[in-house]
């Protein structure tokens, strides 16, 4: 026995080897190499030996019997890892967005805790589909009229923005203006402009990208050659409302950029009609009623972002707060479907995880039943040979003591039996799960039980005949 650095006590294999061979010399000398318990104590030499190269390959890392600990470990890191991105981790999506919206909706990014968005703000919606294809953003704010590529999924938002159209008095119809006032180039209005123009089937304008200097500069004015104005804008924006009026009192008229039955080209156009006074009430601007068209926007996400990370994306667009009835529970047959489905779902998980874990177990027992099968037979073999020395009965007192000398050897090696068997569980602790160890002990004591009644019967004296 050798104490550990722990304070704990184990045995050395190389003591079970030594003690072993001490076994057979004594065989040797004291029975003249009885050749069948020789041939027992040479099988628990080479047991013994056996036992101790498993034991060294149970030292390396990537050993059987570690396999059960590893899954175990993976499944649980696997859990933690899973339950704190859902309910922990707070990502972070970077959104991109035109920087002249950035301002309007930074609040709404800060209302959600679950998810931290930064804005990344570019010129239109062309440059940010051309970072979202790049991948430098997660998700990303683009204007109907815009190609969006199909790999990408997107989410209409709930506000389109609408076509406003302004033309000169002289103008008889929108598709007749050579040189159109506009947002920035390529961005969503100039893109749906130049849409509007080609369904007109006429040669495309000049184009002037002046309209943020509308009614922000008062030293600007409108250059005479500007036959119309076209942008997409929301008409609630304060600054958009200011340019219209701006427009009325340079003589520009709302006109309607009617496009008939090729309105179907267009997936992201709604028709709708502006009152009287909607832009401005007095004097009222329309005149009269106009029918112009809203262009859906889109927000368009990565197509790789998790599921959770999709659905959070699009409650971005969320401006308005919650009701509390959205928040109100009530326990109805649907209710309790899904409870019971998502606990069914969860113990069928940690069901599934205890079978793979004592399937391992049952593996690593596969591997060593051979080794435990060998200690078996060698335990049946010592029991063969110590059945035929009886010493009651036997005259010869030389014959006795050669017996005697003969069952003690069978009980010290039945003890170094028991002894290699319970060395394999010392080094594997899971072998305890099964019985293959304690078929041996009980086998090894039920024999040397045996043994011990032989030399206690020949302490006892004969009595006379």
């Amino acid at each position: 026995m050798k104490p550990s650095a722990s304070g704990s006590t184990c045995f050395q294999i190389e003591q079970v080897i030594e003690r072993a061979r001490r076994v057979a010399e004594r065989v040797r000398s004291e029975l003249d190499s009885d050749p069948d318990l020789l041939n027992a104590s040479e099988r628990v030499i080479q047991a013994a030996e056996r036992a101790g190269q498993v034991t060294a390959a149970l030292r390396r890392p990537w050993s059987l019997h570690r396999v059960p600990t590893y899954f175990l470990g993976a499944v649980l890191l696997s859990l933690l890892t899973f339950l704190y991105f859902q309910f922990l981790h707070v990502p972070t999506l970077t959104l991109a967005l035109p920087d002249r919206d950035t301002f309007l909706i930074r609040d709404n990014l800060r209302a959600d805790p679950k998810i931290q968005v930064r804005p990344v703000p570019v010129p239109g919606s062309r440059e940010a589909i051309q970072l979202l294809q790049a991948g430098t953003v997660d998700v990303a704010f683009v204007q109907g009229g815009i190609d969006i590529p199909h790999r990408f999924p997107r989410l209409e938002l709930p506000s389109p923005e609408m076509v406003l159209l302004f033309v000169r008095p002289s103008i008889r119809h929108p598709s007749h203006a050579r040189t159109v006032l506009t947002s920035f180039r390529g961005a969503g209005s100039h893109s749906v402009a130049q849409a509007f123009f080609k369904a007109w089937n006429v040669p495309e304008p000049t184009w002037i990208h002046d309209w943020t200097q509308i009614s922000s500069d008062p030293s600007w004015s409108i250059p005479a050659e500007v036959d119309a104005v076209f942008v997409v804008k929301d008409p609630a924006d304060e600054a958009t409302l200011q340019r219209a009026a701006a427009l009325a009192r340079e003589g520009f008229i709302l006109a309607s950029p009617f496009i008939g039955a090729r309105l179907g080209r267009f997936n992201y156009l709604q028709t709708v009609e502006i009152g009287v006074g909607y832009l401005q009430p007095d004097p009222p601007l329309p005149a009269a009623p106009v029918t112009t068209y809203t262009v859906s926007a889109f927000l368009v996400a990565q197509p790789d972002l998790t599921p959770r990370l999709l659905a959070e994306s699009a409650r971005i667009i969320e401006s308005a707060p919650g009701s509390i009835s959205d928040q109100a529970f009530q326990a109805d047959t649907g209710v309790a479907s899904e409870l019971l489905q998502g606990t069914e779902a969860f113990l069928s998980i940690l069901i599934h995880i205890g079978l793979a874990f004592f399937a391992l177990l049952g593996l690593d027992e596969f591997a060593y039943r051979r080794r435990f099968h060998e200690l078996n037979s060698l335990v049946s073999l010592l029991s063969l040979v110590q059945s035929s020395r009886d010493i009651v009965g036997v005259p010869d007192p030389a014959l006795r003591t050669r017996n005697l000398a003969y069952l003690g050897l069978c009980s010290d090696l039945l003890g170094l039996v028991s002894t290699i068997s319970g060395y394999y569980t010392q080094e594997n602790s899971s072998l305890l799960f099964n019985s293959l160890a304690e078929i041996v002990h009980q086998r090894c004591d039920s024999l040397k039980i045996n043994i011990q009644l032989k030399l206690l019967h020949a302490l006892i004296p004969e009595s006379p005949a």
